[in-house]
This record gives C-alpha cells, structure tokens and sequence, in this order.
C-alpha cells in the first residue's frame, strides 16, 4: 500500500471515528434524560481468587518478558541498528504482551477455561459487550484527548513509541505493527494486568465490608490502579494524564459490568484513534500544511 493509499484510509476512519463520537455523546445525553441505563452488569461477577502479590508478580513477569525478547531481537544481524530501534521495541513489546495474555489466564485459574472465567472474558451475550465498549470508547475519547491536548500545552510532550516508529517510516509494515501491537496485543494484555488482576484484587479485599463503605473503597481501588496504569506510561509525559482519565472510565466499566471484553474493546478503539492521529499527523509533517495532508486524502 502506497503513501497516498494511508492517506485516504486514515483520513477516512478519522472521521468516521469523529462522527462516532459525536454520535455517542448525544446519545449518552439523551438516555440520562430519559432515565435509560446501558451500563450495567452483564451475567454474574467472576471469582476472583488471587492477592495482590500475584499483579506485582505478574508485572515483573511482563517486563522481564519485555526485556528478553528485546535482546533476543537485537541478536538477530542487520536488524539492531538505531533506525530500526523504535520498530525493535515495538515488536518485542508486541510479543511479551502475546505471550502473556495466552500465558495470564492458565496461571490464575489454574487451567485455562477457569482463568478466562475469573478474569471476566466471558459470560453471556458477548455481542452485548462489544457495543458497549465501544460507546464507552466512543464517549470518552473527546473528553481524554482534551484533557491530553491542555497537558500538552502545559508540558513538553515526549513522542510515544508508536510516533517515534511512524516518524522514521510509514508504510504498510509500521502501520500493521502499530495496530496489531497498540490496537490489539496491548489493550488485552493491559486490561487482563490491570483491570482483571489489579483492580479485581483490590475488589475483591473488599468483599466483607458495608456496602457503603465498599463504595467508597472500590472507587479509591479504581483510582489506585489508575494512578499505577498512568505511571506505566510516564515514559510519553504528559500522556500518563489524559491515560489516568481513560483508565478511571476503563475501571468503571469494569466494575458495572463485571466483565473485561468491553474494557478490551472500549480500550482498543481508544487506542485505533490514537495511532490514526499518530499517523496523521506524521502525514501532515510530510505534506508541511493540514490543508496539503486534507487535499491529499479528498482530492476533490
């Protein structure tokens, strides 16, 4: 697929992605005039049967994975060299976290079909949480970017590691790379780590309490991941403040619905439009002017 070929896809997904969210803020404005609730629990709550101990753990895991499958990659000759590092990073972060969502489930059930079932990926009407998450990303996205957008102008920003892979090629290659590893890998593995481990953990101490006071504690639980979730990001400050406010709605999510597929989807569409940003806005660099890049996508 040719430069002008990118251009045209991603100019048109963005605006579809645009009108969808536009689209999902008057409708979440309409159902709370009319009293409608579309966030709510789907099936019963999984199990959760682990401690905290077991995120650190799994944490650990995930980056010593990381971190061996970034050497075994700069091993292999003609490919550890400075142009290809962002691309290098990108793929083992890509593998480490294939790795660990096959691997995650069979740990904590013990046994695969039970880990998928504590962790909340599965239970009924599948269909059901698919459209939530994305309304969910939908209605979110505007309200983080802008968020992320004041930070920027506040702070310095530092190119995340899918711009830095964009900004040294974009074709065909990097952009598959970026969506199977931003869009796909990351989301699951993130969600499963943070949301089914973390926050489920943290729920789960709560189990015995008033119901008032469990309240209170599952929403200081969801803050506490959130706040751990952002510093995984710190390395593309200030981005770890607009991710802090995706993860507080990701955490509410899950704790409605009890389940991890519509965190997944809502976190995957989130991060769909941020690699068509990225992507765009190396094609702007490129054209020199939002009016050449616009032309080129609509040459009308």
């Amino acid at each position: 697929m040719n430069r002008e070929s990118i251009m045209t896809v991603v100019g048109l997904l963005i605006l579809m992605q645009l009108s969808g969210m536009m689209l999902a803020n008057v409708m979440s404005v309409l159902d709370r005039l009319t009293g409608i609730r579309w966030l709510v629990p789907i099936g019963l709550r999984p199990k959760v049967r682990w401690s905290l101990p077991m995120f650190f753990m799994a944490w650990i895991v995930s980056l010593i994975l990381q971190f061996v499958v970034f050497s075994c990659l700069n091993m292999i000759p003609g490919i550890a060299v400075d142009d290809h590092r962002s691309m290098i990073a990108m793929l083992a972060v890509s593998i480490s976290n294939l790795i660990f969502m096959i691997g995650a489930p069979a740990v904590v059930g013990p046994g695969w079909s039970k880990g998928l079932q504590r962790l909340g990926l599965n239970g009924p009407d599948f269909g059901r949480q698919v459209r939530i998450g994305i309304r969910v990303a939908l209605l979110a996205s505007p309200w983080v970017y802008a968020v992320n957008l004041t930070a920027n102008l506040i702070f310095h920003a530092n190119p995340h590691e899918v711009m830095q892979m964009l900004n040294k090629g974009l074709d065909s290659f990097s952009m598959s790379l970026a969506v199977i590893g931003a869009v796909i890998l990351a989301p699951a593995a993130e969600e499963i780590l943070f949301r089914g481990i973390l926050l489920g953990g943290l729920i789960h101490k709560t189990r015995f309490k008033p119901a008032d006071q469990r309240r209170r504690l599952v929403q200081a639980a969801n803050i506490i991941t959130s706040l751990i979730f952002g510093a995984l990001h710190m390395s593309a400050w200030p981005a770890p403040i607009g991710i802090f406010v995706l993860s507080l709605v990701l955490g509410k999510t899950y704790i409605v619905t009890g389940r991890l597929w519509p965190c997944i989807i809502a976190h995957s569409v989130f991060n769909f439009t941020g690699v068509l940003g990225m992507a765009a806005a190396v094609m702007v660099k490129k054209s020199s002017s939002v009016v050449a890049f616009m032309l080129d996508v609509f040459p009308f």
